[in-house]
């Protein structure tokens, strides 16, 4: 795998700040372990501003910033920024979000909510009558959010903006079959980071790797999930609530995806 290594991108580190966006259910603990060992070995520091307020923020340049939901900060806008952000498949995330959500241990699962008479997140979801019905709640609500947010920053358009503007995105599904490295060197040099610092970190860290489906966050890494867990009510839902996401995105040019379910 590693017989191009050291062929493949090696560049000096600029002067920028290096921002990694991910969405819920996107590879997030993924690319954040990937970035908190890349950071080590390239000296510089992690910021994680996911749950930060922006006063408490400061970068240096090298810095790599993360962000979980890919909102980062509005004091980013007007720096010398290149990053990286990873997509999904919105039909594939209502799918991993609604299995995900009937079990997770985020804290916001487990959180009295008004939206749902005073019931969590995880009590709603869990007390709908079969997985169809969760896919459907999901593509409504958090699963919703997360696909406006991977679209279109659900409406923000000063950070659209500049995720278009500085970030390159990268599809997850051809990430987690990446076994050439190919989308990893195409991350390095949009980040200005030398490969063979990289390459290695990704490889153990990956689900074609060393990295065994074990942990809770990774129920499954396989692409088109919803090609056997939608039926056609919910792929018929999912058009009309999200099409123009899929197309946005780059999964669909048109509807003729619901063809599967006939």
């Amino acid at each position: 795998m590693f017989r191009n290594l050291f062929q493949k991108s090696q560049t000096a580190q600029p002067d920028i700040i290096r921002c990694v966006g991910t969405y819920h259910k996107t590879g997030t603990v993924w690319m954040q372990r990937v970035f908190q060992s890349v950071a080590a070995e390239l000296d510089v520091v992690f910021s994680d501003v996911s749950e930060q307020d922006d006063d408490d923020l400061a970068w240096d340049t090298g810095t790599v910033v993360f962000h979980h939901s890919c909102r980062f900060p509005e004091a980013l806008f007007t720096k010398s920024v290149r990053g990286i952000r990873i997509v999904r498949d919105p039909r594939d995330v209502v799918v991993s979000a609604a299995h995900y959500h009937c079990k997770g241990r985020e804290p916001w699962l487990h959180y009295p909510n008004d939206l749902f008479g005073g019931k969590t997140y995880c009590d709603t979801i869990n007390a709908l009558d079969d997985i169809q019905a969760k896919f459907q709640f999901e593509m409504q609500y958090h699963a919703g959010w997360v696909i406006r947010q991977m679209f279109d920053a659900d409406g923000n358009a000063p950070l659209d903006a500049f995720l278009q503007d500085n970030f390159l995105t990268i599809k997850y599904e051809d990430l987690v079959v990446d076994t050439e490295l190919e989308q990893v060197d195409k991350i390095c040099r949009h980040l200005s980071i030398p490969f063979p610092t990289v390459g290695p970190i990704f490889e153990a860290g990956s689900l074609f790797g060393k990295k065994k489906v074990d942990d809770e966050h990774i129920r499954s890494g396989k692409s088109r999930q919803w090609e056997t867990a939608f039926s056609a009510e919910t792929a018929e839902m999912f058009t009309r609530l999200h099409q123009n996401a899929l197309e946005g995105l780059g999964y669909e040019v048109d509807a003729n995806w619901l063809n599967h379910f006939k």
